[in-house]
């Protein structure tokens, strides 16, 4: 630790005092070189992934703050630092007391300890989930397709184990109806509202045997990692403290674990799989003297995580009350199991870096725009949108005075060739001068300044994802939706996802210098344009009436 500290100082105090190059103002005060200094610094192994609660994060803190003060920023926490600190509960598995345990018989006692993760993340340092359990295959009912794993079963108050995707063709490549619907693991959405409708006392989900997965830390580490954790803002009431509701749990098992289940019946995953995708008809049954007891304990702690935000006054003596803020979260997702750091590099050490280059350049416009404009930089984006939340319920601005919110997510990619080859699905990154536009929904006005300010950049918006019922829901996706839910209106800009997205490879060495430097002199000059408009911003349709 002392080790990290000394190196993350040497290098903070180098790049605070390099020497200072010509003047530029405004706009062209961002530049390429700056773009990327800031960069090598916050996407350095060094940070070891700016996770939520470990010392990268505290660094990261710590050096934008230092470059707020250095750029002449406004405190207006109470501190005059630049902070708003925050608390995160964090609830982590403690896999030597946790189990499960099959018995069959009355008899036979099976513990399995292979991991095993509960969402959403329950309440309380213990859960117990106990009961009879019922083989219900995919877990769809489609009328649209004739099939219904649920026909002549009742699921109530039992444990239902199901596989991910759907009945699939021979190779396990696509499913055989509704493919896009059902061959990825998001299918749960689909399933979980019918089956929650049922309601069972939890749902064991199990990877597919066609799809060569035996656990989701198969498909992904991070996501395991991330389901490892229960993470939220910490409750400031008791009244507040128990909302979280009595749905039933979604356990994602090993398949080992279904295998263990099964044998109680003469029956194993793979063949019950063959049975169901040869004939396309449900195969479900309950297993008869077979009960399941899944223990969960979690360790309790309290993370102390910070907001960074500085205020640029604006230039008329009556709009300088009102506050554009721009926003960019700080933090990504640590390390994994194997040391590798997921540098978060794109995702969002892309837009953090914009922002700071944007508050320079307002610093160094020879006349400010009319009203303020607010830089903010949150944490904990990653595990639950906390930092924008905690902000919007704890404004440093008032609600009132903040005229815009304008969301910075992933701005430094282009479309490549290997995007376009990889076999990752609901990849969304933009290639040439196209940027992702979302929000403007609640103001016409905002809307049309964004559209003129695309425009004067030479940048085309795709507003394909700008869409409430968007399957992969971006706009609630991000930062800008917490302040969407309070009635301000925003916009959120991004190159998109790409092949790297979540992954260690999100480097910044694949930084596209050019596309960033084009978006992020957009999105200063977007805000500018906000910020210097006459009129008032109005609210046409707020988020409250839909």
């Amino acid at each position: 630790m002392k080790t990290l500290q000394k190196t993350v100082a040497f290098i903070v105090i180098t790049l605070l005092f390099l020497p200072v190059q010509a003047q530029k103002t405004g706009m062209q005060s961002i530049n390429p070189g700056d773009l990327k200094m800031h960069m090598q610094f916050l996407a350095s192994d060094e940070l070891e992934g700016r996770d939520t609660g470990e010392p990268g994060l505290q660094v990261a803190a710590r050096y934008l703050a230092g470059q707020a003060e250095h750029l002449g920023l406004l405190p207006v926490d109470k501190n005059k630092d630049f902070f708003q600190p925050y608390i995160i509960e964090e609830k982590a598995y403690d896999r030597e007391q946790s189990r499960i345990t099959i018995t069959v018989a009355d008899s036979a006692v099976s513990v399995n300890h292979d991991p095993f993760y509960i969402f959403p993340a329950p309440d309380g340092d213990q859960t117990i989930i106990e009961g009879e359990v019922i083989f219900a295959g995919y877990g769809i009912n489609s009328e649209e397709h004739n099939y219904n794993d649920f026909e002549n079963i009742d699921i109530h108050d039992k444990v239902v184990l199901i596989m991910n995707r759907a009945p699939l063709n021979e190779d396990g490549t696509e499913a055989q109806f509704d493919n896009e619907k059902w061959s990825g693991m998001q299918n749960f959405q689909y399933k979980m509202q019918y089956i929650y409708s049922r309601q069972p006392k939890a749902v064991l989900m199990v990877m597919d045997p066609k799809s060569g997965m035996h656990s989701i830390e198969d498909v992904n580490p991070a996501v395991a990692k991330y389901l490892s954790r229960s993470r939220s803002l910490k409750a400031e009431d008791e009244e507040s403290a128990g909302r979280a509701g009595n749905r039933p749990g979604m356990v994602l098992i090993h398949r080992s674990v279904a295998d263990q289940l099964l044998a109680s019946a003469g029956k194993n995953l793979k063949d019950l799989q063959l049975e169901i995708d040869r004939n396309l008809a449900p195969h479900s049954f309950l297993l008869e003297g077979t009960s399941l007891k899944i223990e969960l304990v979690m360790e309790t702690k309290d993370l102390e995580v910070f907001n960074v935000f500085g205020l640029i006054e604006g230039s008329d003596q009556v709009l300088k009350d009102e506050v554009v803020i721009y926003v960019a979260h700080y933090d990504h997702l640590g390390t994994d199991e194997e040391g590798g750091v997921f540098n978060g590099a794109d995702d969002n050490a892309s837009g953090t870096v914009a922002l700071i280059e944007i508050a320079e350049a307002f610093m160094k416009e020879k006349k400010r725009p009319k009203r303020s404009v607010g830089i903010l930089w949150v944490s904990a984006e990653e595990i639950g949108l906390f930092g924008s939340q905690y902000f919007a319920e704890h404004p440093l601005i008032p609600h009132e005075k903040i005229a815009a919110v304008i969301n910075l997510d992933m701005v430094g990619r282009t479309k490549m060739e290997e995007d376009m080859k990889s076999t990752r699905s609901g990849l969304t990154i933009q290639g040439g001068d196209s940027v992702k536009v979302i929000g403007g929904l609640q103001s016409k006005v905002l809307m049309e300044i964004n559209e003129k300010t695309l425009a004067e950049a030479g940048l085309v918006g795709n507003y394909q994802y700008n869409n409430l019922t968007d399957p992969n829901r971006y706009f609630y996706r991000s930062d800008h939706i917490s302040f969407a839910r309070k009635d301000i209106p925003v916009l959120f800009y991004s190159t998109g996802t790409h092949r790297d997205y979540h992954l260690v490879t999100d480097v910044e060495e694949s930084i596209d210098y050019n596309k960033f430097l084009k978006m992020t002199r957009f999105c200063y000059k977007a805000g500018f344009n906000v910020a210097q408009y006459n009129g008032p911003i109005k609210v046409d349709n707020p988020m409250s009436d839909w």
